[in-house]
Order: structure tokens, then sequence, then C-alpha cells
């Protein structure tokens, strides 16, 4: 994908309400055909810069350009996209067929050019056959679906989507995510998402940034951003990262870095499982993921290359996943030190331990990420 075109591009984006310094030096490419997401916490800008993209906020200095043009003084209704809100506007006195054919009102062509026009748009969404149906009957996934119909008839260069599936419950918004990825695919177009919701980043976008503070704290793909978060803050806010003190102990020529970690012991670290601390860090960090670690049976008995020792402080079971709050040997109970989270998928045959029992914890250096 990094050889197709630049289908927008942000250069050196500022944004000001008043005093307010909400977009702080924005750069970023997104590519054609790309399905890109702007991920951060509430206040972070990122509704403000797709807003920006779409026309409905002007920029204090800096750039827009859409397919290569400059979009300054280009209006809303004149840009080559459209917008997918939150609410989804849909006008629950017309039918569906109208309101996904509410973009054509002012267009000449002939009726009927128009009507086969929504009946593709819909089919693309799954609605063939809804047309007759009148909006306010439809459930919240199939008003969703409306929504991109109405978007989409309009054949646009960027479809944007504003936290599109927040309203929906948890299983309609996981559908949706892989029908989603689905229709991007099928029409081919630049999809810019935004979302506060780390996994359904995770689960449909080619690259994400994520957002703190009107700045990119970093741009990746999405097995990058979660295995070798940029510095400490975004290893924090991408799924579950347990963090141990780390004791640097030496460096060599190579960039290689020894450190002592309570519970682990002393390990070597290559360059590349190296990250940043955020600004308000003071003294290194030892980060790795829950499922990066195997609890192991207490019938196992074939030793492993690196292992250490716990108590289970807490079992919390989720039908699919245990989730264990571990207490490493070397760490006191009652400390500054919060238990480890580890994660064991329940497959058949493996039992779930119990809490207060001891147990054994395998792991691999290659998991560890040291934030200095």
């Amino acid at each position: 994908m990094s050889d197709r075109k630049p289908m927008i591009e942000c250069q050196d984006v500022h944004k000001y309400y008043g005093d307010y310094h909400a977009l702080r030096g924005i750069d970023l490419t997104i590519r054609e055909g790309e399905f890109f997401s702007l991920l951060g916490p509430s206040g972070c800008g990122k509704t403000t810069l797709l807003r920006t993209i779409a026309g409905f906020e002007d920029i204090s200095s800096g750039a827009v350009l859409i397919d290569g043009r400059h979009m300054e003084d280009v209006p809303a209704n004149k840009r080559p996209t459209n917008m997918v809100f939150q609410s989804y506007a849909i006008f629950p006195h017309l039918s569906v067929a109208q309101n996904v054919a509410f973009g054509l009102r002012r267009d000449p062509r002939p009726a009927a050019e128009k009507a086969a026009m929504v009946d593709e748009a819909l089919a693309m969404v799954g609605l063939k056959g809804y047309g007759a149906r009148a909006a306010h009957a439809l459930s919240g996934g199939q008003r969703q679906r409306v929504a991109l119909a109405r978007a989409l008839i309009l054949k646009p260069k960027v479809l944007l989507l504003d936290e599109p599936l927040s309203a929906l419950d948890r299983k309609m918004r996981e559908q949706m995510q892989v029908e989603l990825i689905k229709l991007q695919r099928q029409v081919g177009i630049t999809f810019v998402l935004v979302t506060h919701d780390q996994e359904e980043a995770l689960v449909m976008s080619d690259r994400i940034a994520v957002m703190f503070e009107g700045e990119i704290a970093q741009l990746d793909g999405p097995e990058a951003l979660y295995a070798r978060p940029a510095n400490r803050r975004v290893a924090d806010f991408i799924g579950v990262m347990n963090f141990l003190p780390a004791d640097i102990r030496g460096e060599d020529g190579e960039g290689n870095v020894t450190v002592q970690v309570p519970g682990l012991g002393e390990v070597v670290l290559p360059p590349r499982q190296i990250s940043r601390l955020s600004p308000e860090d003071t003294a290194p960090m030892i980060g790795f993921r829950p499922e990066t670690m195997t609890l192991l049976s207490p019938s196992a008995q074939n030793p492993q290359p690196r292992e250490t020792e716990a108590t289970i402080d807490e079992v919390v079971y989720y039908g699919d996943m245990t989730y264990y709050d571990l207490r490493l040997d070397g760490i006191e109970r009652g400390g500054p030190l919060k238990p480890v989270r580890i994660s064991m998928r329940n497959v058949f045959g493996r039992d779930v331990q119990d809490v207060g029992s001891r147990t054994r914890l395998a792991w691999s250096p290659g998991s560890l990420v040291l934030f200095r």
C-alpha cells in the first residue's frame, strides 16, 4: 500500500479556538484506498482534525490537500468527501430510499437513474429491498447502514466516519466492524475513522494515528503500534500493558541495554525493543502485554528457558479467557508495585488456577519493551 498515491495531506496544520491550541502542527499523509483511524481520548483533537478535512472547520495555519488539490477556500459541499456522523442524521419521516437519495435532490439525472443508484447503494450495504421501509422502523445497525449508503451514493473519494459505531451494542458493533472492513475493500475508497475505542481501531485499520493533546504521538500499523509503542503513554493507552521498574546496568556499542527487573532478573534488550518514556515519567520501566507470558500448569515438569514463580492474587473468568493478577516473587506484597496481569485462553484440558495458589510463569525477553 505504501506505493499508492497520497489522498489526504495535512501539512503543519494548526487550529486555535481563541487561546486554546486544538491542533498542534499536524503532519499526516493518508493514502488512496487506505482504512485509516484517528485514535485518542476525548479532547485530543481527532474529531477537530476530521472536521478540518471535511471542511466543517477552518484551519488557523498550514494546509490540507485532498487528491493533490489544496482545500483552502473550498467549502465542505464542494470537497470530494462525505461524512457519516455518530448520530447517523437519519430523517425519520422519510423512507429508506428517500434518505439514501437525499444528496441527489439537486442532481439533474433522470428519476429512473437516481432510483437505480439508490438500489445499488442499498445493495452495497446489505439492505437490498429495504427502500420502501420507514426509516423510524429500522434497528440501530440498519440506520447505520442507511447513513453509509447515503454517503456512498455520491461516490466520494474519501469517506469520513465520526465514531459511527459508538451507539450500537457490543455484538452489533463487532458485526458492523467486519462489515465496514468488507465494504471498504469492496468500494476501494479511502476511509478515515475517528474512534476512542482502541480495539475498534486495531481491528479495522491499515494504519492508526494515536493523538494526545492535539498532536500525533505515533502513526503506525496495528501490529507495530501494539507490539512496539513509541512511548509509555501510547503503550498505556493501547490495550493493557504491565509495567515494572527497570534498573539499567549497562549498554554496549550496538545499543543493546542490560536491565535488572524485579521478579524477572537480568535481561539484555536490543534497540528495536527500546522506546521512550512519556514526559511525566521519571525512571526507566519495562512493559509487557498480558498474553505474552504463559502461566504453567502445576503439573508441568519441563523447565522453561525463562521462568519465574508467583502467587495468584486474583482470578477473573471471561469464558474464552481467564485473567490472573500475579504477585511475582521478589515484589513485596503491599508495596508500591501492582500485581502483573496475565491472560490465558481457556483451551480444552487447561484448568483455571485458584486465588492464593503458587504458580510458575514462563516468559521470553522478546516480549519486553524498555521505556527509558
